[in-house]
């Protein structure tokens, strides 16, 4: 057993209006480390998985401190530790919040970001979970987008990232991913993409970041998931999950203060 000492790291911008409601952005900052047996270079870098998503998070801290508009709502922008080891980070916010967690109006998961260029559509692990589908599919319909499932929901996607920490006590989660069909090359182009990652890159030192990453897809989801974090932090909505998801009971436990 090795015990090993992380951090969390979390900033804000107070809401102007309910400063006690919040909205989080997450992303997990840590990898694997490295691996002194692998001759030559043994850095486990995260390029995509997770450097991608912690970018977008500042970028999005970036947005929304420049806004001209001050957000109603306060948002959080939450880098979490030890994703990798057992999504430990979350789970001590998620048991340790900066603000209560029935006070806190949902959240949206970022585990990887668009590296291969825009899309028509837009993945939603765990589609059908809750009303924050709605915001979201509003939002990507003025980008001339769709939402689609989880197209390998047998593989349990959405219990195996950070959302599913704060999901767990309640609070309704979005975890988006890159699209599936490329708006120039198709459908076929964005399965070859990804299986070439997951063979060749997935967890593994070679996850670095190259010269034919194209990050224009990766922009236009920042975007939505701005336009859609604004839809939630500027007006009195309290997204739910959906009759007969397993999380509602335990919102309406928290929210009730149970």
């Amino acid at each position: 057993v090795n015990h090993v000492t992380s951090r969390n790291v979390a900033a804000l911008i107070r809401g102007s209006e309910a400063p006690d409601e919040t909205f989080i952005y997450m992303a997990h900052w840590d990898h694997l480390g490295t691996d002194p047996t692998i001759d030559g270079d043994g850095i486990y870098n995260g390029a995509l998985d997770n450097a991608t998503g912690t970018g977008g998070l500042l970028e999005l801290a970036k947005k929304y401190a420049t806004a001209a508009t001050p957000p109603k709502r306060t948002v959080m922008f939450l880098a979490v530790t030890a994703e990798e080891q057992g999504l430990l980070g979350s789970a001590y916010y998620a048991a340790n919040p900066l603000h209560p967690l029935a006070q806190t109006v949902g959240g949206l998961n970022m585990d990887g970001l668009n590296y291969f260029g825009p899309t028509s559509d837009v993945t939603i692990i765990g589609y059908g979970n809750s009303e924050l589908d709605d915001l979201i599919a509003e939002a990507a319909s003025a980008q001339g987008r769709t939402l689609v499932p989880d197209a390998e929901p047998e593989k349990g996607y959405f219990y195996r990232s950070d959302h599913f920490e704060l999901a767990k006590f309640g609070v309704p989660m979005l975890y988006p991913n890159t699209g599936i069909t490329h708006k120039e090359f198709g459908r076929a182009y964005v399965e070859q993409k990804n299986a070439e990652y997951l063979a060749k890159n997935y967890h593994k030192p070679s996850d670095e970041i190259a010269d034919d990453w194209d990050f224009s897809g990766a922009v236009e989801d920042l975007q939505l998931y701005y336009d859609t974090g604004r839809m939630i932090v500027d007006t009195r909505i309290w997204p739910n999950w959906r009759e007969g998801n397993e999380f509602k009971a335990n919102r309406y436990a928290q929210r009730a203060g149970k």
